[in-house]
């Protein structure tokens, strides 16, 4: 099935543990929510981040998902996604990090959740890799 989207240039993809959503990022700054049961339209367009977004996921246990961006900084969003069909998930911002250094134009690469902590771990290209409790 193809996927409408209003971003140039995927970067990366997460899909929800449990399957029926998928954020998109991209080099355009966007990150886009598809609810795969709603339709193949995107639900939500978000355009959080100053620079382009290097990586996505989404934490395995908690409603939570983060975006990590050359702009030095991670976003991590509250992203509750409903067993109700009839509700659409909820997308609410809850903390922006920074601590990473801009190198050759770009800023934060990789960002990944502990299996059972609300902790992010990313990775920069100023050669750091940071946690956030």
């Amino acid at each position: 099935q193809w996927y409408q989207r209003r971003v140039r240039g995927a970067s990366c993809m997460a899909i929800h543990p449990k399957g029926d959503n998928l954020i998109v990022g991209s080099y355009d700054k966007t990150l886009v929510w598809f609810d795969m049961d709603l339709s193949v339209k995107p639900y939500k367009s978000l355009q959080q981040h100053k620079k382009a977004i290097r990586h996505v996921c989404f934490h395995p246990r908690y409603p939570l998902y983060a975006s990590s961006s050359d702009d030095c900084s991670t976003i991590v969003t509250h992203g509750m996604v409903y067993n109700d069909m009839v509700k659409n998930p909820l997308v609410v911002p809850v903390k922006v990090l920074r601590g990473h250094k801009e190198t050759s134009k770009y800023g934060v690469l990789s960002n990944v959740f502990h299996s059972q902590q609300p902790w992010v771990y990313t990775g920069g290209a100023d050669g750091e890799i940071w946690l956030f409790v």
